[in-house]
């Protein structure tokens, strides 16, 4: 499913939503008017306004039918009340007041549907209460302490300020165990996320079981279990080299995943504990220079002696 989908879903959920109060309002209007007392004031209602509607809103005219049909009102909660019929049934009662649950103001995404939208986003993209860290978990005496977590750290916030268009597309974050590369991975998805972009955060593993499963399963299903991979507006895939590599497949899966990025332009971020060499060795030079394309990748090496991930902000 891509952004576009989800974001159809939410707004169908919602309009859904407000068919069913509007079905509900209905229902309980023709269950008042089964009341013969309450079916005649409303009657008298419904003439005064039909009467209101072809009137100049300033004539004295207008502003008596108005008082009439004030007192109308009055009356007919009197009589729903004496038989005990609730009242609220007869309001719409919207989820969202602003938009009265259409997810638009003005042409405008409403802040009800931006908020759905994104739930279900960072439901779609793996991230969870454990990826919720942002830039300002990061110390800045740390930072300001080692020049290459630093420079990281700017990249990547250069990176989300200017997504989607940066200079290089993707980023290959690579270094030691311990050097804040996961850290800053959750720090971008957590941003980009809340700036309603889909972002799919993955292990490389997960990447791998992924795409196995997808191409076992009959052809009709392949497409849905595939699209957060290749569809998605920002894929992360975290530790490269930590997966098994089952066979020759593995390989060729992981190679058209990041062929199809680049060919259409869907960024990527991957951050992997191997040396150049080392990726060379184990995926083969064809996946070495997907990656190592600095032509569109820009490969940021991370060291430290201590583990960034230790000098998030503490709750007071």
């Amino acid at each position: 499913m891509n952004k576009q989908q989800i974001v159809q879903q939410e707004l169908n959920k919602l309009q859904n939503s407000r068919i069913e109060k509007e079905l509900a309002l209905k229902s309980a209007i023709m269950k008042a008017r089964q009341i013969p007392q309450y079916l005649e004031l409303d009657n008298k209602s419904r003439k005064i306004q039909l009467e209101i509607s072809k009137l100049d809103e300033i004539s004295d005219t207008n502003k008596k039918l108005h008082t009439e049909l004030e007192e109308l009102e009055k009356q007919k909660i009197e009589v729903l009340q004496k038989n005990k019929f609730n009242i609220e049934a007869l309001k719409m009662h919207y989820f969202c007041p602003i938009c009265s649950d259409t997810g638009y103001v003005e042409n405008k995404m409403c802040e009800c549907l931006k908020h759905q939208v994104q739930e279900a986003l960072i439901k779609q993209s793996g991230i969870n209460n454990k990826l919720n860290f942002t830039f300002d978990d990061c110390s800045e005496e740390l930072l300001l302490n080692n020049s290459l977590l630093y420079k990281a750290y700017k990249v990547a916030h250069i990176y989300c300020d200017n997504f989607p268009n940066n200079k290089h597309n993707n980023l290959l974050f690579f270094g030691a165990v311990g050097t804040g590369k996961t850290f800053l991975l959750e720090c971008i998805a957590n941003e980009l996320t809340q700036k309603m972009n889909y972002v799919v955060f993955c292990t490389a593993y997960d990447v791998s079981k992924t795409m196995m499963h997808a191409y076992s399963a009959p052809y009709s299903e392949r497409n849905a279990i595939l699209s957060p991979l290749f569809d998605s507006d920002l894929l992360i895939i975290d530790d490269l080299g930590t997966e098994p590599l089952f066979h020759e497949s593995v390989l060729t899966n992981f190679f058209t995943l990041i062929n199809e990025r680049q060919r259409n332009n869907l960024p990527y971020i991957i951050s992997t504990n191997l040396t150049p060499d080392e990726i060379d060795s184990r995926y083969g030079n064809r996946i070495k220079s997907r990656i190592f394309n600095t032509r569109v990748t820009l490969p940021i090496l991370f060291q430290s002696e201590k583990d960034l991930r230790l000098y998030k902000k503490k709750d007071d």
